[in-house]
């Protein structure tokens, strides 16, 4: 499947052994420590970069994240971001990076330039090295859907925002078995 192709994915990513690292769950809302602000400044330079992605929605969790993003290839009309910006919660829209030596690296890994699992390994290769210098803090690989109409992206919108309230029956909190 083309993971750079125009569509709305809903993306989660795990660290490894579903270890919480960023933070913890008071009060129903997460409370990033210094690990969590390293997490949610490179997730904001990602979202700044890269113009024609669309960021509906994300959470830090205590150990994982979740976005809701859309790829768009096209140019957005007004009608469009009329429609869509008041659904906008935590983070924006940007462009990607013009470095040549990152462009270089990204044609090594094999992966499609604007594409999600090329986003995705570069946001767990930098937070890694930022966090935990060599070894990874995340799992392999990483979960995606591909959101195919209003009614899923509105329940999947309305799961990412109430997500911290939900965090002790959340699947992916380790502590939940």
């Amino acid at each position: 499947m083309d993971y750079s192709s125009e569509t709305v994915y809903f993306i989660t990513i795990v660290t490894k052994n579903r270890e919480c690292l960023f933070g913890s769950i008071e009060d129903d809302k997460m409370i990033l420590n210094e690990k969590g602000r390293i997490i949610e400044t490179e997730l904001l330079k990602s979202i700044k970069i890269r113009e024609n992605w669309f960021f509906h929605n994300g959470v830090i969790m205590p150990n994982h994240i979740h976005l809701l993003i859309e790829i768009q290839n096209g140019n957005i009309s007004n009608n469009d971001l009329e429609s869509t910006t008041h659904i906008v919660e935590a983070y924006g829209s940007a462009s990607l990076r013009d470095n040549r030596d990152e462009k270089k690296s990204e044609s090594n890994l094999g992966r499609r330039p604007n594409s999600i699992s090329l986003f995705v390994a570069i946001f767990k290769s930098i937070t890694t090295k930022q966090i935990n210098g060599s070894e990874s803090i995340w799992q392999a690989n990483y979960h995606d859907h591909l959101v195919k109409n209003y009614k899923r992206f509105e329940t999947i919108y309305s799961y990412i925002k109430n997500n911290p309230r939900s965090w002790e029956t959340d699947s992916i909190n380790s502590k939940f078995q």
